[in-house]
């Protein structure tokens, strides 16, 4: 935890190192508690059988007082630890809800560019006297670059067609001369 990628405050800190003592406290007197209680003693525990007559017999173990209060040491000890990481984890979590927030709102900018990005342009044309169009840039330029292709092709067509044509000067000799009969 001190270890982790997100900057820990000095309040973090602390809290850490006061819980860690503790627990290490905690240890130390469980483990001694433990071994200066390793009499075997006797339980009675009430066990459910299958017997209409007697459904919960008494029945008595002889058990380790060491193991039996280990067994509440371990868990004891898991909830204290459990306790230490839960402010680090809500911390964290706060951490990735912000950051969540953050993203859906740039996402929601971003989703609402093209219409905001229209009314800026109507805005910059009121501002300018200029009619606002419905063509985008790009769509200009591209008709543009078309009809420049357009107007060269035509023009290559147009002076292969025109060189076996005569000049207008001239008539074609197909065609007779009024008042006369040939050339």
């Amino acid at each position: 935890m001190l270890w982790s990628p997100h900057a820990v405050s000095l309040l973090g800190k602390v809290y850490l190192g006061v819980s860690l003592a503790l627990f290490f406290i905690g240890v130390i007197w469980a483990s001694n508690t433990l071994q200066s209680n390793s009499a075997w003693v006797g339980i009675v525990l009430a066990v459910p059988r299958l017997d209409l007559i007697e459904p919960l017999p008494r029945v008595r173990y002889e058990v380790n007082l060491a193991v039996l209060l280990g067994g509440w040491v371990i868990a004891v000890g898991l909830l204290a630890v459990l306790a230490m990481r839960a402010p680090f984890r809500i911390r964290g979590a706060a951490l990735v809800q912000r950051r969540i927030r953050e993203l859906e709102r740039e996402v929601l900018e971003l989703r609402t560019l093209p219409l905001r990005q229209q009314e800026e342009d109507e805005i910059l044309a009121a501002e300018a006297h200029i009619e606002a169009g419905t063509k985008k840039v790009m769509t200009e330029k591209l008709q543009r670059e078309l009809a420049r292709e357009r107007s060269a092709t035509r023009g290559e067509s147009r002076s292969s067609r025109d060189e076996p044509r005569l000049s207008l000067d001239r008539e074609p000799p197909s065609r007779s001369r009024p008042g006369g009969s040939g050339p």
